[in-house]
């Protein structure tokens, strides 16, 4: 099968987004496996860019264009996306330092900033690259939203920080659930929520050789950061792909959640029974360099099935007659 421009992009996305997210949200480092990710994560973006595109003319502009176009004409479009992509950079480091007081550099805001790079450069990238301007500026942009607007818009409505919604979160999605499955595979261990500011909120206290061992479950684990990588991701993988949001689409990033939520639950229960087995440095080794691996298996072949799936049904819209194709559309 070959491989298209998308597939390629794609693949080296999600290969470096393992390892940023593995270095600074998941809380550990494993040096060496986040270098291999990065490493062929850009070979394959770089290889992307070797592959001829078959472009149609109307879409050399970008999906993004073609949005604009609609409102305005292609010369207005670009003069105001540069202007909003140093407005939004500018805009948010001001209102992060005289508005919140902080001056500290987190996730969001390398997002922020690249998301505002992408639009500033969207209109000088050659058109060759359509599907690559396409991919990073709606990836960049609902990350932004994820991690962005809708974080900060919960501490400015609430009057609170994240963490305690984040602390329910990993209680209920992740800790409680997978305890559950260990206990079922013959492992003794309890679950513990503890919302006193003092460490970690989240605790499984599992047992080794006689003695009760306690594992701390940061904010990278409680689901939602890998969740929102994968809505972002697959989203604009869709979006570029088929240029539409339909049932199907809808349908596929539900289920995309679900796996995503199942094979993160999958890597701590293999985490914690490897630990209670071989104590807590083989739990660590699996815990930062393994567990990434069965993350990423587990979206791979998710996305690989479902983009068939989308595939053939795109196939069968196509070739159906006018009038069938119109009563199966949304």
């Amino acid at each position: 099968m070959k491989l298209s421009r998308e597939w390629l992009l794609l693949g080296g996305s999600l290969l470096v987004v393992a390892a940023v997210y593995n270095h600074y949200i998941g809380g550990h480092s494993a040096y060496l496996l986040e270098i291999i990710f990065v490493a062929a994560g850009a070979a394959l973006a770089l290889l992307s860019l070797r592959i001829q595109p078959d472009i149609k003319p109307e879409l050399q502009d970008g999906l993004l264009f073609k949005l604009l176009m609609r409102f305005m004409t292609k010369e207005q479009a670009a003069t105001i996306l540069p202007v909003l992509g140093f407005v939004l950079i500018i805009g948010w480091s001001l209102w992060k330092i005289y508005v919140t007081g902080e001056a500290n550099i987190r996730m969001e805001d390398i997002i922020v900033t690249l998301f505002g790079l992408s639009l500033v450069l969207y209109y000088y990238a050659p058109s060759q690259f359509t599907i690559q301007k396409d991919f990073v500026v709606l990836y960049l942009l609902f990350l932004t939203i994820v991690f962005a607007v809708i974080w900060k818009s919960y501490t400015l409505i609430t009057g609170e920080s994240y963490v305690r919604v984040t602390a329910y979160s990993e209680y209920y999605f992740i800790t409680s659930p997978v305890v559950f499955l260990v206990r079922l595979l013959g492992v003794h261990a309890d679950a513990e929520l503890n919302l006193s500011g003092h460490g970690l909120s989240n605790m499984i206290d599992y047992e080794y050789q006689g003695r009760m061992l306690r594992l701390g479950i940061g904010s990278g684990c409680s689901g939602l950061y890998s969740a929102g990588l994968f809505f972002s991701a697959f989203l604009a993988f869709v979006l570029v792909r088929y240029a539409k949001v339909d049932h199907r689409i809808l349908a596929a990033l539900g289920i995309g959640f679900v796996v995503t939520w199942f094979s993160n639950i999958l890597r701590m229960v293999i985490t914690i029974l490897v630990g209670s087995q071989y104590g807590h440095p083989a739990l660590a080794f699996v815990h930062s360099y393994i567990g990434v691996l069965i993350f990423a298996m587990f979206i791979t072949i998710f996305w690989v099935i479902i983009v068939r799936w989308l595939d053939k049904a795109e196939e069968e819209h196509k070739e159906a007659p006018p009038s069938e194709a119109a009563a199966a559309a949304p």
